[in-house]
């Protein structure tokens, strides 16, 4: 008897571990596969801007602007609808865009050639769900160094550079964003009107970040709490969308 309940064991420990496996290789195939797309997929080109002017990295800062050295981040759960319906939603909808590497930014999303939609909505940063199932592959890999312990979970969004306002040595600055557990989650969904086009392209202006910032306090978030919460709102309420 107990010999059947060890092979029974044995039996269900497998079959769940087997199951874990294609989970995994589904996330990440959903996060990293291109290969399927066509090549009339819709794609959304990703532009941050600084009052409108496009961020390039490094570059040196016009008058009252900032340099920046970083910019990451995480958008997620990408739903398409029409007339507040939903006519689309991407399944293991997980991005990582880094300004550093070009090809981040362009998403694609197959099987949206015909269809019809006026709203897009998406998150900004990792949903509390994905946090408590631990790090995973893809974009979610931790080794893209956006990912702080298993405590903290995902940082959502990184910008990194320096500005003349910032009393620090070089005026350097650094906002590392993140928070999954109550009270400072800090993932944010955004809803934007869209006019529909081959390419749409996707702007985040980063100076209304910049404008609501107290200098003299607080340049640097490396941590969740408060300060991530209120910052990441900000962004949120940054983006916006256009028909190229």
């Amino acid at each position: 008897m107990k010999y059947i309940r060890t092979i029974s064991l044995l039996a269900i420990a497998i079959i769940v571990s087997q199951a874990f496996v294609n989970f995994q290789e589904r996330l990440n195939q959903g996060c990293t596969d291109k290969k399927e797309w066509s090549s009339n997929a819709l794609g959304i080109h990703f532009q941050p801007v600084f009052q409108g002017k496009k961020i390039d990295l490094n570059a040196a800062a016009p008058k009252g602007a900032p340099s920046i050295s970083m910019l990451r981040l995480y958008l997620s759960n990408f739903t398409f609808l029409k007339n507040g319906s939903i006519v689309f939603e991407e399944k293991n909808s997980y991005h990582l865009l880094d300004l550093e590497d070009e090809n981040t930014l362009e998403l694609k999303f197959a099987g949206l050639e015909n269809l019809d939609f006026d709203l897009l909505q998406f998150n900004l940063g990792i949903d509390s769900l994905t946090h408590v199932s631990g790090a995973m592959g893809g974009d979610l890999d931790p080794t893209k160094g956006m990912f702080w312990t298993w405590q903290s979970g995902y940082v959502n969004f990184k910008l990194e550079g320096t500005y003349v306002k910032c009393p620090t040595r070089n005026h350097e600055f650094q906002f590392h964003l993140g928070g999954y557990l109550a009270p400072f989650q800090s993932v944010q969904s955004v809803q934007l009107k869209v006019s529909k086009g081959e390419k749409l392209l996707l702007q985040l202006d980063v100076s209304p970040f910049f404008e609501q910032v107290d200098w003299v306090k607080k340049y640097s978030i490396m941590s969740p709490g408060k300060e991530a919460v209120a910052a990441s709102r900000v962004l949120a309420n940054s983006f916006s969308i256009h028909a190229e």
